[in-house]
């Protein structure tokens, strides 16, 4: 199972224990898609903790790192078209407090959730259990489309989740967001990044890593300066020319 859905376990069980978990490992920007095969179906009472538990029971199909979290599929990703379960997160580190909105279109006949979780917290925000059989239809107005929306607050980490059972067929699953009522659009980087916290260029951190080593190996070898001392200091005068 991938660290990006263990962690999210984890999560969840520290929020059943009552303890916080620190999430400053987690990237500002993230998209995943893990899917397991099982014939679990959501049962009335479940929460999300219990269909988590079902999907990590499950044999393990696939574990993608997505850009988009748009036209997933099951038969694309993972080779398969029936008796499966999907799970689709997001990390976000938000930049731009407001009212976030987030629609699914899904094709799940045995049911399924979305939960949003306080990365730095360990809270559970917003949780959605639906038992029905759920399928879109690849339309946005279609009534089996649901919602959850919640107000996100800038500096804050988030971990969003969407967690759905098949048995047949194998239908996209879609998620789009708005943020204070604009336009709908789907979830990937490039439409979701003026929103989330910029992650370091790949040349800042070899830059920094670099530095690190120098400093290191200068450290090993005890090359460390008197503070305020000049640069030459100590060093015996050169001999004059003849």
């Amino acid at each position: 199972m991938s660290p990006f859905v263990l962690r999210l376990a984890s999560l969840l069980q520290v929020v059943a224990c009552g303890v916080f978990l620190s999430a400053a490992d987690a990237r500002a920007l993230s998209f995943q898609a893990d899917f397991t095969g099982t014939n679990a179906r959501v049962q009335a009472g479940d929460t999300y903790a219990d269909l988590l538990a079902a999907h990590l029971a499950g044999t393990p199909l696939a574990s993608v790192t997505m850009t988009a979290l748009e036209d997933v599929s099951a038969r694309v990703e993972a080779g398969g078209n029936g008796d499966y379960s999907i799970l689709l997160t997001a990390v976000l580190e938000i930049a731009v407090a407001g009212q976030y909105a987030f629609q699914v279109g899904a094709d799940w006949g045995r049911g399924g959730a979305a939960v949003v979780i306080d990365n730095d917290s360990g809270a559970v925000l917003d949780e959605l259990v639906r038992t029905d059989d759920i399928w879109w239809a690849n339309d946005w107005n279609h009534a089996d489309v649901f919602t959850t929306q919640l107000e996100l607050e800038a500096g804050t980490s988030y971990t969003l989740a969407w967690l759905g059972f098949e048995g047949c067929c194998g239908g996209v699953t879609s998620i789009r967001f708005s943020v204070d009522g604009a336009p709908f659009q789907g979830l990937n980087e490039s439409n979701i990044g003026p929103f989330v916290v910029p992650e370091p260029g790949s040349g800042l951190l070899l830059a920094l890593g670099l530095t690190g080593i120098a400093n290191r190996r200068r450290g090993e070898r005890g090359e460390h300066a008197p503070a305020g001392a000049a640069a030459g200091a100590g060093k015996p005068p050169a001999p004059a020319r003849s």
